[in-house]
């Protein structure tokens, strides 16, 4: 594992109301355990289950009943104007042409698919929390950063004023950091509604109000575990939604048997029995008569339907055989470029680090330079707005790297 360095960084801080803090394993799992995706992925698999069951119904002996209560309008001498009968049948299909064995086989292979299709959302909640996360972590970085450039430009203006009055600058000096506190005063409020929006999505993934007032407990600018390149045999055996989708193409198969089994012969037997009063009913007497039946049922001539049948479901393989195929080749393009990302902003963590120190170095030369005559106030001015600079890339490049190791643990399906 590589580990870059934690920046620290002096804010200012602004306390409006209690805060909970809350790390980003503790987020993570309250996004998932809340997380309507996951839910509605789970209901998915829950119900592809149910449907296999139901299939397997389909391969078990049936038993139905039918009975009957007439009342006669008309009475006859001698006769009851009741009868009834009652006539239970027990069906077992002996052949189907493979329907039956078929139909259970494509939902239990279905069911496993939905199972892997959930197992896979699962890491894109992950994500999609550790998103909000870092973006939140970031904009309170960021926001706070604007707040300590707001107070050095006022702390400027202050000793400007002071040298204006004494009569040591001119009026221009005064314009011009005036003009630049005004820029820094409107940055800052735009950087309170980026904060704002970022906690209100972080608040909204795990269903809390935004007055609860959660916040990450850590800096966007804290250490970032890299983590080693996988090969893609070992992804690919991760990846949730690569094994469903080889699972439908295994699918498709079944479903050319599927369609070939409705013209083969069909087979079934039972046995029933009927219990009924007799006709003409005098005396309530009764008789029970039992029956065996076979049936059976052959498909002779369709006009070519049993050939197009299989043909419709033969192109039902070949899409999901493209599909499958063009699946492998996005996860061998995106995990390429998620670790392309981690690389690049690994080296821009690197850099952003080195100029920070620099950047800090040359805001507090130029301030003194300029209290003691040396520097103008464009120059101080140009100082200052370069540290704000060398800051939002640093905290940009941190940001950057969080994203792209949770993506690449996306890609990959890892921990």
């Amino acid at each position: 594992m590589r580990k870059i360095l934690s920046i620290l960084l002096i804010f200012s801080a602004v306390v409006v109301r209690a805060q909970n803090y809350i790390s980003v394993d503790e987020y993570r799992r309250a996004v998932v355990d809340y997380s309507h995706t996951l839910r509605i992925a789970r209901s998915a698999t829950l119900a592809a289950e149910e449907q296999a069951a139901l299939s397997h119904t389909g391969l078990l002996p049936r038993l139905d009943a039918a009975g009957r209560f007439e009342v006669a309008l008309r009475q006859h001498a001698g006769v009851k104007p009741f009868s009834f009968s009652l006539q239970p049948l027990v069906v077992q299909t002996i052949y189907a042409g493979g329907a039956r064995r078929a139909t259970y086989e494509s939902d239990r292979v279905g069911a496993d698919a939905a199972l892997s299709d959930e197992f896979f959302t699962q890491y894109e909640v992950v994500y999609a929390a550790d998103d909000a996360y870092w973006n939140l972590a970031a904009a309170r970085d960021r926001l706070r950063i604007t707040e300590q450039y707001v107070d050095i430009i006022r702390s400027l203006k202050r000793v400007v004023d002071a040298r204006f009055e004494n009569g040591y600058i001119s009026r221009s000096d005064v314009l011009m950091t005036d003009t630049r506190l005004s820029e820094a005063e409107y940055g800052l409020v735009a950087a309170e509604q980026a904060y704002q929006v970022a906690l209100h999505n972080f608040n909204v993934l795990m269903g809390v109000e935004q007055a609860v007032g959660n916040v990450p407990a850590d800096s966007v600018m804290t250490v970032v575990e890299v983590p080693s390149r996988m090969v893609l045999d070992e992804i690919l055996d991760r990846r949730g939604d690569f094994l469903a989708s080889q699972l439908r193409v295994d699918q498709a198969l079944i479903g050319v048997r599927l369609a070939r089994s409705a013209y083969l012969p069909q087979i079934a037997a039972g046995v029933g029995a009927v219990w009924q009063t007799r006709t003409p009913n005098t005396h309530w007497h009764t008789t029970i008569d039992g029956a065996v039946s076979l049936s059976v049922d052959v498909p002779i001539f369709g006009w070519g339907a049993r050939r197009r049948s299989e043909a419709v479901a033969r192109q039902q393989v070949a899409m999901r055989q493209n599909e499958h195929d063009q699946l492998r080749d996005q996860i061998i393009r995106d995990e390429t470029d998620a670790w392309s990302s981690i690389e690049n902003s690994l080296s821009q963590s690197l850099a952003s680090r080195r100029n920070l120190d620099i950047a800090r170095e040359n805001l507090e030369l130029s301030t003194y330079s300029y209290n003691e005559g040396q520097l103008t106030i464009l120059d101080v001015l140009s100082a200052q707005l370069s540290w704000l600079q060398v800051y939002e890339n640093a905290l940009e490049a941190a940001l950057n790297l969080h994203l792209a190791v949770a993506d690449y643990r996306r890609v990959t399906s890892t921990e």
